[in-house]
């Protein structure tokens, strides 16, 4: 992977570097790969990752209107695991961000976009060093203010798409 500048970003993807949901199985494996196959299919860009993706060969950067004005990138169907970006790293979970009397809580979630993933659909139990390295990997992100930021966002986007869910009965 191209030298990643963001020291936030940089030990996050090192923390998630060979962390997987089902320990070493390949998850892609149980749904053919229905994140990553190519098309129209992607995954939203954390804050000073579009740079790693822009020039990067089997990756298209697209901009979209979501994602609180970061881009997407999808992937040609194959990725070196080594190159993907953070939102894959951490699939099918997001770390939610919530702010509590100035204190600011992490609570790993699976995040509920991720419908097509198997493992989100049926609740399977994952790998708890996944999940607790997700947690960790998060604690160097938000060190970052603009990660911070983009961050609590998401959480209360995903707060709503989850108190929505509940509503029509979905959860």
């Amino acid at each position: 992977m191209n030298k990643i500048k963001n020291p936030a970003l940089r030990e996050a993807y090192e923390r998630l570097y060979h962390k997987t949901p089902l320990g070493f199985y390949n998850c892609g494996r149980l749904c053919d790969g229905l994140c990553c196959r190519g098309d129209e299919q992607g995954m939203w860009l954390f804050p000073y990752e579009e740079e790693l993706f822009r020039e990067k060969e089997g990756f298209t950067v697209c901009e979209t209107e979501g994602n609180h004005g970061y881009p997407m990138v999808i992937c040609s169907g194959e990725c070196n695991r080594a190159e993907r970006p953070l939102a894959c790293r951490i699939f099918p979970l997001f770390p939610l961000i919530i702010e509590d009397e100035g204190k600011i809580r992490i609570k790993v979630i699976y995040d509920p976009r991720a419908g097509m993933c198997p493992l989100a659909r049926q609740n399977k139990e994952l790998d708890t060093s996944f999940i607790k390295e997700v947690r960790k990997a998060t604690r160097y992100l938000i060190r970052d203010e603009e990660i911070l930021e983009y961050m609590k966002a998401v959480s209360l986007e995903l707060i709503e798409i989850i108190e929505l869910q509940r509503r029509l009965g979905e959860i």
